[in-house]
């Protein structure tokens, strides 16, 4: 069996073209997983009056929100999408493909994998729900599920404005990336200061400077030397902490559970320009270390990996916290799995049985589910002109509003008929409807009826 995967790998090294930046799949596997890992590691689940809760180790244990400046590593993910991104769109146009077609193929495989999550959820939680199950554990549950499709809401806002973005690159070059932070800026101080609204629009600022970063990249204008990652790698950790310990901001760079936005200040909720720093930062290390482990994945094993990790990466990543609370909800309310009496050294030791046992869950979820990380071919749009891209402007902002409401609001609601929050998964259906994603090929022969 080993001789047949390393024949498998090298197979798999040979079939590679040369051309292909293989440090930006590493990238982009790696973040997935140190997330999926964060998530997993940092969940503190106790069991009282026969109720399974859910506590962040950041708040249980403050002390360890330092570790958000190393677990939160979306900033990598939307750096490595500027440069995906900008091949992507660049290829397009010297195939005469149209922005709104393109914008429908980049939201078809990235809000795909979604679809089964919700076709399994839904019923799921009505079927059990009638059958009695505690609301709580319902309630947690479909939050907890749902808490990583921010970033699909986030990035997809992102990829509907990255032609005007890399147009704005090819005329302005570092001014471009210059704009996008200033604005970010600017917006973090207006939302600080009290101003309603404008700050939510740093889920473009913000994440929209990382991803301009990234087109640097593909223009092969990133700084290779060592020594200039590792300055802006200080610069960014130096501003992150001036900024955590004498102007108010949080710790962690991840919401922390411990109160709303609106009652207390988060740096991802809406993100702030202590995101952007560490994101800055994270750039840094990425040049620091671009040619050891360019030279590593080189290796035929270590690239096979990537690659088989690469080709389900969104399904581990949509569902992982399925993984959790499958696990969580049979474990623990059962007495399977001790309750832990407080954060000590045999809780941390746990974490190692507890992580085995998820990525057994995990495989799992990704045999079952795996078969949709890439959707079919959809059908072209058949509007033409400004019509055309209004339609699939509106499918990325309903699509952006009905992800977002159900992160925040999970999928059980008490008000809604069946328990269910019809006005965000209608909102959603609408975008995902409109960006083709759902839908094309009944829509299609309708239209031909």
């Amino acid at each position: 069996m080993w001789k047949d995967f390393k024949s498998k790998a090298r197979e798999i090294d040979e079939m590679t073209p040369d051309e292909r930046d293989r440090y930006a799949d590493f990238l982009r596997a790696s973040s997935i997983l140190v997330v999926v890992l964060g998530h997993w590691l940092l969940a503190y689940f106790s069991v009282e009056g026969g109720e399974l809760h859910l506590e962040q180790m950041l708040t249980v244990v403050p002390e360890t929100q330092w570790l958000t400046w190393l677990f939160q590593v979306m900033p990598v993910f939307f750096f490595v999408g500027g440069m995906a991104n900008a091949i992507g769109w660049r290829s397009a146009r010297k195939r005469g493909e149209s922005y709104v077609n393109w914008l429908r193929k980049r939201a078809r495989r990235l809000l795909w994998p979604v679809v089964p999550l919700l076709c399994l959820w839904i019923p799921l939680l009505v079927i059990l729900d009638w059958l009695g199950t505690p609301a709580d554990l319902l309630a947690l549950s479909s939050q907890v599920i749902f808490i990583p499709i921010w970033f699909l809401a986030a990035y997809m806002c992102v990829v509907m404005v990255a032609p005007a973005a890399y147009w704005l690159h090819e005329r302005l070059g570092l001014g471009a990336l210059i704009l996008f932070a200033a604005l970010a800026i600017l917006a973090d101080v207006a939302h600080r200061s009290g101003v309603p609204v404008v700050g939510w629009t740093n889920y473009l600022w913000v994440w929209g400077a990382v991803h301009q970063a990234g087109f640097f990249w593909y223009d092969d204008r990133l700084p290779r030397k060592p020594l200039v990652g590792l300055a802006m790698a200080i610069v960014g950790y130096g501003v992150l902490l001036v900024l955590t310990q004498f102007f108010d901001y949080p710790l962690s760079m991840v919401g922390t559970g411990e109160a709303s936005p609106e009652t207390e200040a988060t740096n991802n909720t809406p993100p702030s320009m202590a995101l952007l720093w560490l994101g800055f930062a994270q750039v840094g290390l990425v040049i620091l270390f671009r040619t050891p482990l360019t030279r590593l994945i080189q290796k035929p094993l270590v690239w096979a990996l990537v690659v088989l990790l690469g080709s389900k990466l969104m399904t581990v990543y949509v569902w992982h916290m399925t993984a959790m609370m499958a696990v969580a909800a049979a474990a623990f309310p059962t007495g399977l799995w001790p309750g832990p009496e407080g954060v000590t050294a045999a809780w941390w030791l746990s974490r190692i049985p507890w992580i085995l046992l998820l990525m057994v869950a995990m495989a799992i979820l990704v045999l079952a589910f795996g078969r949709f990380e890439r959707p079919r071919q959809g059908r072209p749009t058949t509007l033409e002109g400004w019509p055309a891209r209004l339609k699939a402007i509106a499918g990325v902002v309903l699509t952006s509003a009905g992800l977002g409401i159900l992160v925040i609001g999970g999928l059980y609601d008490t008000e809604g008929p069946l328990n269910l929050p019809v006005i965000g998964l209608a909102i959603l259906l609408a975008g995902l409807l409109s960006l083709g994603v759902v839908g094309s090929r009944l829509l299609g022969r309708w239209a031909r009826t």
